[in-house]
């Protein structure tokens, strides 16, 4: 009975988490669509929501501190109690984030901001960068995800690099043109508040990971990678390699958003991300035609480059998939059953597991075939074994999945429909395990 009592109160503190988030998510979006538009209601009604998140905040601090007094929880139960305090601290310093934001509207209205985009700011981008993470952070909190948290983790240098180009780009502005130095100054303002919802974003995801693994992840300290600068210096082509990995894996981290966008309807939404897919694919396959160009003439690889041009071939049909996918889900409207549509998220869930290990195959590979460091090598086929288990669990999970479509899908152009987007899924993991197996290939000899 104790038992019992104590998962449904901690479902209850999970749930006004969620609330809280999708609160917070609300006021963020909110905040950058006034700020987009110079619209004082919107901007007046963010910054009227403030008292409810405080409200939240308020009521997970009392649930989580009467769960600790009469429940006594232990280990992943304690972790994620006290993840509950610094996740509840952080959407409410997001929810302050988004009214700075939105206080910015009336100054821009008064002082006609639009002349502020001769300056050709990214703030938009930086936006949008912003808010994926937020999205992406309060998902893997919801579904527990570490790997989504680790992708928040990541995407967080992005939004720097925005920061000080947005910043640079004001400045020069407002010294070219003293006229715009009061809209100026409310820019600033907004950058640096989108580089703070960033960083809030990355503490939830800190949050999950502390709360699944017992980590934390700041004090963790990554064994260094001598091979990394060899790779930046000595041989660029396994730099871009490596490069064109990372591409791949942010293609396919967005890939979730845009299904769940698809099964809301929400087109405007659905194109917004296409459009980032379409983006960050491009941008790999710049990096593939740069990997072509700086393959070394003479032999510095105990490997064949045609052995080398299948392996990127496959690497680089992984982000293809993405692209695939995100046309084919543009192509019509399908009205799918609820418990159908959360079985697709868990099908490309899973033939998102292999992603997990690309970049580091990539890496320990590359560094037994300079350094013959048997160490990476066992790495390396250990990764191998890993992808190749992960892409069997996708299989068996797409054909129950293609089972049940069958016998409950009677309409011959959505069963069509349906059929042909699992094998669209099914195909990430499937090119993930053929580049994990020509790798393996390369490493072996």
């Amino acid at each position: 009975m104790v038992r019992v009592s104590l998962e449904r109160e901690l479902q209850i503190l999970k749930n006004l988490l969620v609330d809280m988030s999708k609160s917070v998510d609300e006021m963020i979006t909110g905040a950058l669509k006034a700020i987009e538009n110079l619209d004082p209601d919107l901007a007046n009604k963010v910054i009227r929501f403030d008292e409810q998140v405080d409200y939240y905040e308020h009521m997970v601090t009392l649930s989580a501190v009467e769960i600790i007094a009469l429940q006594q929880p232990v280990a992943k139960d304690l972790r994620f109690i006290i993840s509950a305090f610094d996740i509840a601290r952080n959407l409410e310093r997001l929810a302050d984030q988004a009214v700075n934001i939105a206080e910015r509207v009336p100054n821009l209205v008064e002082q006609k901001a639009p002349p502020i985009y001769k300056c050709e700011t990214s703030i938009q981008p930086m936006a949008k960068e912003a808010l994926f993470m937020l999205e992406s952070a309060i998902n893997a909190f919801i579904s527990e995800d570490v790997q989504k948290a680790h992708a928040v983790i990541k995407h967080d240098d992005i939004v720097d690099s925005y920061k000080r180009e947005n910043i640079k780009i004001l400045k020069e502005c407002m010294r070219n043109d003293p006229n715009l130095i009061d809209i100026g100054i409310e820019y600033l303002i907004v950058v640096q508040n989108l580089e703070r919802i960033g960083d809030h974003a990355c503490n939830i995801a800190e949050a999950v990971i502390f709360t699944v693994e017992g980590k934390i992840p700041k004090l963790e300290r990554l064994e260094p990678i001598s091979i990394q600068e060899i790779l930046t210096k000595q041989y660029p082509f396994f730099n871009l390699l490596l490069k064109h990995a990372r591409l791949v894996s942010e293609c396919l981290i967005r890939l979730p958003l845009a299904l769940e966008a698809y099964f809301h309807k929400d087109k405007e939404r659905l194109a917004e991300i296409a459009k980032h897919i379409t983006e960050i694919e491009k941008e790999a396959d710049k990096v593939k035609t740069n990997i072509r160009g700086h393959l070394p003439k003479g032999l510095i690889l105990p490997v064949e480059k045609f052995e080398v041009f299948l392996y990127l071939k496959e690497q680089d049909g992984v982000a293809d998939s993405a692209e695939e996918i995100i046309n084919w889900l543009s192509f019509k409207d399908i009205d799918i059953p609820e418990d159908l549509a959360q079985k697709l998220q868990r099908l490309l869930n899973q033939n998102l597991e292999p992603l997990r290990y690309i970049e580091e195959l990539v890496q320990r590979a590359t560094d037994f075939l300079i350094t013959r460091s048997e160490t990476s090598r066992n790495v390396a086929k250990e990764l191998v074994r890993k992808i190749r288990y992960e892409e069997y669990l996708s299989e068996n999970l797409a054909t129950d999945l293609k089972r049940e479509v069958f016998s409950r899908i009677s309409d011959p152009l959505t069963l069509f429909y349906l059929l042909n987007l699992v094998e669209m899924i099914t195909d990430i993991s499937g090119h993930a395990e053929n580049a994990a197996d020509l790798m393996r290939a390369m490493i072996a000899k």
